[in-house]
């Protein structure tokens, strides 16, 4: 099927699958959500912590709970509010806001009590704002006696309301108020401060006795945990600890983001599980899960966009074929290779020569790879040593073949490795939903360039095109992440480099070299440095981690193997399964950001490799940071 005016598709497509972050897609979130396996754990009146880096659907899923979430999957259908046995209470935790409760004019003891009193005001904010939600939808008024609403506004520090609109006003001029106040605490009066948690207990407990809300309980949906300081981890870890049977708590936060777990009691800790479930995204989405999910999600954006199409032609795998291992060296090799092969088997035999051109271009092309290594003999005793042997050679292509296709075209231009096919894409993504929704998006947009539609399969050039294209945009966004984007930017290039000359340079070597472990520093200080470095690079979804053989401990990066995050693979071209690692020192590491043209060459000779001169193409956008000068 083809168009001759696709940016009509093309903004349909953009609407469903280019808004790929739950921020962005606002009421749409609710109408193309997707419940994923572990949803049920979450409606439980256990606590929940999910831990996942960005894009991993940590926000989707918090904001599926909510009530205005459930309002639109119950089909806004304000009779059936009665059957929602939770009242969800999405916030998201506000850097500009919780940042300002720092600074050395109070002592930290003093900033926890005005914190506390800040997180009630949020709180009971978010909890009103239902009532009166729920009153407009349902036209059912909830009442408060005025003996409860004196009860909670004196332990709000305010004056007593007369009604449940009335506090709900009173405590967002506090709020704003507080706001306000806060940035010059120093110099004002004393504020009055509520006591942590208590006017949250009163009012939910109060609310859940009135009839409309009877045997339901409150969820306090709270994203990017991460966001809060040291200690006001610790104060909200004391309310979820000790929270009471109104309500309970469900927390997004990313790996290594949730940095306390101690209480605001000495010696109390939040444990798992006796105090909350953990729900670590990466394991509980993978495998056959995470395929299952992810198919679901994107298939439901597709199909959305072409409704008039027969949804069996738009499954993904037929949508992104898959490329042979086979078919692909044919298309990676050029015939002056094939030429160059038969040039060095002039001495050969008839009958060899015979088996040589009844050979794929594949077996050609590998019979070339295991000679350029070191001691392995000449193309010609390649050759013979198939004939004679094949079935070791059969056992040897299985364990080789793949890492030789990133050997083909090293040097050359255009595509030296392919990355293609739905399956591919998912271990691109590596159970993060929203990679795989940019590398479906980018690949059909590409796809549409060229004047094609589905249930048209996209090519494998555009689909490689598509994963260097998402690789080196999420490269370019590192940068603008945090602080330390710049670092962790320099961190990947290096690390890429390398383990493209690794790949590139594979003959006579362990194949498939992708990922790295810390070996002990003598220096306390460059080892902590590194850590924290690679920690931030795990927590922003640049690194990902693997446990090591020894016991866990989160804060010891030398218990766990690292890689860079797989969708990096097709911008670097490497290999994207997990295979074999290579030892780095803490301050290979640190030089990898500090002197990293230096610190590339050492490492490359470590491994007995050469630095090659030529970058892949896509990489020619960053080749300043690998000239020398």
């Amino acid at each position: 099927m083809t168009t001759q005016n696709s940016s009509a598709p093309k903004q349909t497509l953009s609407r469903l699958l280019g808004l790929y972050r739950a921020e962005w897609l606002d009421n749409q979130l609710y109408e193309l959500f997707t419940e994923p396996t572990y949803f049920g754990e979450l409606t439980t009146n256990r606590p929940c912590i999910l831990i996942g880096g960005r894009g991993t659907g940590k926000t989707t899923v918090l904001k599926g709970l909510s009530y205005q979430g459930q309002y639109v999957l119950q089909n806004r259908d304000p009779a059936r509010l009665a059957e929602m046995p939770f009242i969800g209470l999405y916030y998201r935790v506000n850097t500009n806001r919780v940042t300002a409760f720092q600074g050395s004019e109070l002592t930290e003891e003093r900033w926890i009590a005005y914190f506390a009193h800040y997180i009630n005001l949020i709180f009971c904010q978010l909890v009103l704002d239902f009532v009166g939600w729920y009153e407009e939808q349902t036209g059912q008024h909830i009442d408060l006696s005025l003996a409860e609403l004196k009860t909670i506004s004196v332990a709000l520090a305010m004056q007593p309301a007369t009604s449940i609109a009335d506090l709900a006003d009173a405590v967002e001029d506090s709020l704003v108020d507080f706001e306000a106040a806060i940035n010059t605490v120093s110099d004002a009066k004393p504020l009055k401060l509520s006591m942590q948690a208590a006017p949250i207990d009163l009012l939910t407990a109060a609310l859940l006795e009135k009839s409309p809300l009877i045997g339901k309980q409150f969820f306090f949906l709270i994203d990017e945990y991460e966001n809060f300081t040291d200690y006001q981890q610790r104060v909200v870890n004391t309310i979820i600890k000790h929270s009471s049977s109104p309500y309970t708590f469900k927390v997004g936060v990313r790996e290594l983001g949730l940095r306390q777990r101690a209480t605001l009691a000495a010696h109390e800790q939040l444990t798992h599980p006796a105090d909350y479930a953990r729900i670590p995204l990466l394991d509980v989405l993978k495998g056959s899960k995470f395929k299952k999910f992810a198919q679901s999600v994107v298939e439901t954006r597709v199909r959305k966009a072409y409704p008039d199409i027969d949804p069996a032609l738009l499954a993904m795998p037929l949508l992104l074929p898959e490329l042979s291992e086979m078919d692909e060296a044919d298309a990676l090799t050029e015939p002056s290779q094939i030429e160059d092969i038969f040039s060095q088997l002039t001495e050969a035999s008839t009958s060899e020569l015979a088996v040589a051109k009844s050979m794929r271009v594949g077996e050609l092309m590998f019979l070339r790879y295991w000679a350029s290594a070191p001691g392995r003999g000449s193309i010609l005793e390649c050759l013979r040593d198939w004939i004679a042997n094949n079935e070791t050679w059969r056992v040897r292509m299985v364990n080789h073949f793949h890492a030789s296709l990133f050997t083909i075209r090293k040097g050359k231009t255009g595509f030296r490795k392919y990355y293609v096919g739905w399956e591919t894409f998912l271990t691109l993504s590596n159970g993060n939903i929203r990679y795989l929704i940019e590398l479906v998006h980018t690949a059909f947009l590409r796809h549409l360039d060229e004047a094609l539609e589905p249930p048209a399969p996209v090519s494998a050039a555009v689909q490689t095109r598509a994963a260097q294209e998402v690789g080196s945009k999420n490269l370019a966004e590192l940068e603008g992440l945090s602080v330390e984007g710049a670092r962790l930017t320099k961190l990947l290039l290096s690390l890429g480099r390398i383990f493209q000359v690794l790949a590139a340079e594979a003959a006579g070597h362990a194949p498939e070299v992708n990922q790295f472990a810390l070996r002990s520093s003598s220096s306390a200080d460059i080892e902590k440095r590194a850590a924290d470095l690679i920690n931030h690079a795990v927590m922003h979804q640049a690194i990902v981690r693997h446990a090591g053989s020894k016991p866990l401990d989160e804060t010891d990066t030398r218990e766990f193997d690292y890689s860079l995050h797989p969708v990096f693979a097709p911008l670097f071209v490497f290999s994207y399964r997990r295979k074999r690692k290579l030892s780095l020192e803490a301050s290979d590491v640190l030089g990898m950001v500090e002197n990293h043209r230096e610190t590339i060459r050492r490492v490359l000779r470590t491994s007995n490799r050469p630095e090659m001169d030529g970058l892949p193409d896509q990489l020619n956008l960053f080749g300043g940071f690998y000239e020398e000068h």
